[in-house]
């Protein structure tokens, strides 16, 4: 191609840029520089402009798209040196333009500046200015916040100051609260702010419960004199207070409960922001009342730090509700919307469906992508999120799993040709982006805020506003996270956006949800619990007039009823913001059917569309015989006889499915078995590598050395590619040496996985023995299988076993953990022989979860259950209870099970340590005499020495702690000792 720079540079940076681009292009005049380049030399001359951008930078690069046209591709530095389209301007004239400001944003502004004129009011208290001057992390009996709200409470009701602090000392009246009874009005609003702005209303727990005071009461007893204030604030605080509120109560004089809601919101993320920004600040000075200390001393008079966080909140509520953000490069958007070839031809009926949609309707959508396995979704995704884009295109990818993350960051950069500069890939663990790196390149406060965690990106240093630059000190990821134009994040990011409990991190992930679309892939991998957190996030989305797009093969029916609420929740949140009915469009979208686009409807409505958009996909889904089950029965209810079952099933998938190995003339087959816990995985790879001794036995699942487990991906993710059929696996020298060495001429290569290989893992498997946990688990499975040659096949290879471990060893609820059997009911069968319907069953796909199956009904109901009680709670906003500000209705929901883990790691002399609290911090301590050893099978696969774990964390860059770390679950089972198979992994058993 050939491009043409303009530089409007200034000072330094003029000398800069000229030295880069003279490097790379021919100067045509005294800032123009004009060449023939290549894609990849010109991401490299971005990068290199990017690398050395300040505030004085600006390059623009244009394209020539043929004899009448320059096309602008991107501009590096200031923007508004060009135009609209790139031009430069023959002169600029500063005009002041007066944006007209929307009512609810000024409401917003002015509740955030009224709640940090008295947010802190608590910190007067003598208890507080002790724990201050002692440098104290010593907890409350009653927290600063809770005490700020009730003598604001006190003094609107006419007391004093000194008489609303004496009213504190009363317990009964300090416990009593208004905010029960929910926010309708700008002073309860306000009481929401300032009690809330470090935690929410209690209880905590994993029962929700009506919001109470509990959670900011210690349980100690209350010292009256302690509660007493110090000394006195200036009386103009509360006028200036009572002034503000004044306003807003003229701005809105009716409103309901859902406008105070979303005004709340707003405003609490900015106190939040504020708050966060002016206590960072150091400030000394004179003063019988301080806010904070700083590194051990008094800092920040109380008065002056109201007042700042005051002003800061109100400029932060603007700025928040109004947030625009620069989205991608012309560049990036076109090679996203590249038309789409044979097979994925659907991808461009689909896209030109939404185009339609956008010209016609400026309103946000919600897109349902039910393509088939295997049928390009993540592509389509992005295509989505830049077709449905209005103004610049800047959206947000979710995903379930860190390695998937990772590998749809690499499948954007590969694939669409995404720059690092413009997408940033976000994890929660360091070793893991490591690792994945290394293979591409061959805690609380004296206010008692909860810790962030750790967040590590991936990608190049971002633009943020600078009224951002403060509370991104200290941030690493920060910039990444909400300055990138694509936003690729394990979802346990984004996900704190609909979780206010979270405090700053909460803020974070509204201000990057605020300026973003949300792509949410593989949004049925979620358990009914966890699934609720991913909905009040989708909620969240379209409160800000977001789209949505929701991505999986495998759509029940309850999931899309529950992601519709929730959606149609947060529309009607932003309407009660202009007194308007709740406006947006859906759309299912798949690679079988012609694409439905709807206009907002009743919910009646939407789920007639979803039966009949699944009535359509039905009659394609079964067309081609790729995957053909059969029922393996089991004799008897015993563990001995379940093995046995599925030993019998190995040996008949390997019979039929095994093919030659060139190179080596030896049969030979790839075999998944599908096992739903670690610990029964572990023994089954040990029985069938003990009782086929010619076959070699790798087991995968989570707790393995983070090493070895990312080595065994690895492997398995190179030898399973089979888009080319069988082409690597007979290439591979390390296998052709197994096989070499192997007498047998009949070599199985059997995988025994838990849940981890059914998302996100790309493998080719040729058969799959699969114990049964949902329907959903056996169709994504089974995905795994004939997954990229898509072969025809005659004989079954897939064996679906009648009864699952649980079911063997006499439990009573069998299909949990994992599974939807929760609650007190349990399914009246546990036999796969009643649970589907074999007479219709010819092969596996999505039609098993849609074809009547007592099996997927079953499951459907179970989850209908949950989401059910969950958006009655949540997603109703007109209910009377105002369960959004308990802090329970978030614990009963949580994305993450916070069961009972703890970490181990290796030593090279094999010493084993664990992670333990100790002195007030985590220490390795060696408890080697509590692990029990099991020597290697001389049968297994994928299995590494210590000696080459080590080395490949040395090559990596990687501390041995870390590299040969892995996380045990245990589930308060303190008899429990651990046992390493150093065949097949760590797991713990009973006593």
């Amino acid at each position: 191609m050939h491009v043409l720079f303009i530089s409007a540079c200034e000072k330094k940076a003029l000398k800069r840029t000229r030295a880069i681009l003279d490097s790379y292009a021919l100067r045509t005049g005294e800032r123009a520089w004009a060449s023939p380049i290549t894609l990849e030399g010109l991401r490299e001359v971005r990068a290199a402009l990017k690398r050395s951008a300040t505030r004085q930078t600006a390059v623009a690069c244009y394209r020539n798209d043929g004899r009448m046209r320059m096309k602008l591709l991107w501009v590096v530095g200031s923007r508004d040196a060009f135009g609209p389209d790139g031009h430069y301007p023959l002169g600029t004239t500063t005009v002041k333009i007066k944006a007209p400001v929307a009512d609810w944003v000024r409401m917003a502004s002015l509740l955030a500046q009224a709640a940090g004129w008295c947010h802190d009011f608590g910190k007067a208290s003598r208890l507080f200015q002790q724990k201050l001057s002692e440098a104290s992390c010593k907890t409350d009996c009653i927290r600063h916040e809770w005490i700020s709200m009730r003598v604001l409470q006190a003094m609107r009701a006419g007391n004093s100051w000194d008489d609303a602090w004496e009213k504190v000392g009363n317990r009964a009246w300090l416990e009593s609260n208004a905010l029960e009874e929910g926010i309708e009005s700008a002073w309860a609003a306000l009481d929401y702010l300032v009690a809330t702005h470090h935690r929410l209303l209690g209880p905590k727990g994993k029962k929700a419960l009506p919001p109470d005071h509990t959670n900011h009461f210690s349980g100690e007893p209350l010292d009256r004199q302690g509660l007493l204030p110090k000394a006195p604030l200036s009386s103009k605080l509360f006028d200036a207070v009572r002034n503000l509120i004044k306003r807003v109560e003229k701005l809105a004089p009716d409103k309901d409960r859902a406008y105070w809601r979303v005004v709340a919101i707003i405003a609490r993320a900015s106190l939040i922001l504020a708050d966060h920004v002016i206590s960072a600040q150091p400030k000394t000075g004179e003063s019988e009342l301080y806010a904070n200390t700083h590194e051990g001393r008094l800092s920040q008079p109380l008065d002056w730090h109201l007042q700042e966080v005051a002003h800061a909140a109100g400029d932060a509520a603007y700025r928040i509700a109004t947030l625009r953000l620069p989205g991608l490069s012309e560049e990036a958007v076109e090679a996203i919307s590249q038309p789409a070839e044979a097979p994925y031809l659907w991808q461009n009926r689909a896209a030109e469906a939404l185009a339609a949609f956008r010209e016609r309707s400026d309103q946000p959508m919600l897109v349902f992508n039910i393509a088939g396995t295997g049928s390009g979704k993540t592509r389509m995704n992005a295509r989505a999120a830049t077709v449905l884009a209005q103004g610049q295109v800047r959206f947000a990818v979710a995903l379930n799993l860190r390695t998937l993350t990772l590998q749809t960051g690499d499948a954007f950069r590969t694939q669409l040709q995404i720059g690092t500069d413009e997408m940033a890939c976000i994890i929660g663990d360091k070793v893991t982006l490591a690792l994945h790196e290394s293979q591409r390149q061959e805690e609380a406060d004296t206010d008692g805020n909860e810790a962030e965690p750790d967040l590590e990106a991936s990608g190049e240093d971002f633009t943020i506003p600078g009224w951002l630059e403060r509370f991104a000190e200290h941030k690493p990821a920060f910039r990444a996270v909400v300055g990138a134009p694509i936003l690729v994040s394990t979802v346990d990011f984004l996900a704190a956006a609909g979780m206010p409990h979270r405090q700053g991190h909460h803020v974070s992930a509204l201000l990057r949800l605020a300026d973003s679309d949300l792509v949410l892939d593989e949004v049925d991998s979620y358990d009914p619990q966890p699934l609720v957190a991913i909905l009040r996030l989708v909620q969240m989305a379209a409160l800000f007039g977001r789209n949505v797009i929701c991505s999986t093969a495998t759509l029940a029916e309850p999931v899309a009823m529950a992601i519709y609420t929730a959606y149609h929740s947060g529309a009607r949140l932003r309407a009660a913001l202009t007194g308007t009915v709740p406006a947006f469009g859906y759309a299912f979208i798949d690679n079988y059917t012609v694409p439905k686009i709807i206009e907002t409807g009743a919910e009646a409505d939407f789920l007639e569309s979803y039966r009949d958009q699944i009535s359509h996909i039905r009659p394609a889904l079964g067309k081609r015989s790729e995957r053909i089950p059969y029922l393996q029965t089991i004799e008897e209810q015993s563990t001995d006889a379940w093995r046995s079952a599925i030993l019998e099933s190995v040996n008949r998938l390997h019979r039929v499915h095994a093919w030659i190995h060139g190179p080596t003339g030896k049969r030979i087959s790839f075999g998944l078995v599908r096992i739903a816990n670690i610990g029964s995985a572990i023994a089954m790879a040990r029985f069938l590598a003990t009782n086929l001794p010619h076959a070699r036995v790798a087991c995968y699942h989570s707790q393995d050395n983070t090493i070895q487990r990312f080595l065994k991906e690895k492997r398995l993710d190179g030898l399973l590619n089979r888009k080319r059929g069988n082409d690597r696996i007979e290439k591979d020298a390390e296998l052709f040496e197994l096989l070499s060495a192997n007498e047998s001429t009949d070599i199985p290569f059997i995988v025994v996985a838990t849940p981890v290989e059914e998302i996100g893992r790309d493998h080719d498997f040729d058969w799959a023995v699969i114990e049964p946990s949902s329907t959903r688990s056996i169709v994504q499975t089974a995905g795994r299988v004939n997954r990229h040659r898509r072969s025809e096949i005659r004989e079954p290879n897939i064996a679906l076993l009648q009864y699952n471990y649980r079911w063997a060893k006499g439990e009573k609820k069998v299909f949990h953990r994992p599974g939807f059997e929760v609650g007190d009911e349990a399914y009246p069968s546990h036999d796969l022989k009643a649970l589907l319907n074999w007479d219709s069953l010819r092969v596996i796909n999505a039609g098993l979860m849609f074809d009547g199956h007592l099996f997927s009904e079953l499951d459907n109901k179970s989850i209908r259950r949950v989401l059910d009680l969950a958006a009655r709670r949540l997603f109703d906003v007109d209910a009377v209870t105002p369960w959004w500000i308990s802090q329970s209705v978030y614990d009963e929901y949580p994305l993450r099970e916070q069961d009972d883990s703890f970490d181990v790691s290796v030593n090279e002399e094999e010493r084993y340590f664990f992670l333990l609290p100790s002195n007030g911090e985590f220490r390795w301590v060696d408890r080697s005499s509590f692990v029990q050893t099991i020597p290697r099978v001389s049968n297994d696969w994928l299995v590494w020495s210590p000696e080459q774990l080590f080395e490949e964390c040395r090559r990596s860059g990687i501390d041995w702690e870390k590299g040969m770390r892995v996380s045990i679950r245990h589930y308060r089972d303190e008899t429990a000792q651990l046992i390493v198979d150093r065949s097949f992994g760590f797991s713990l058993q009973a006593a």
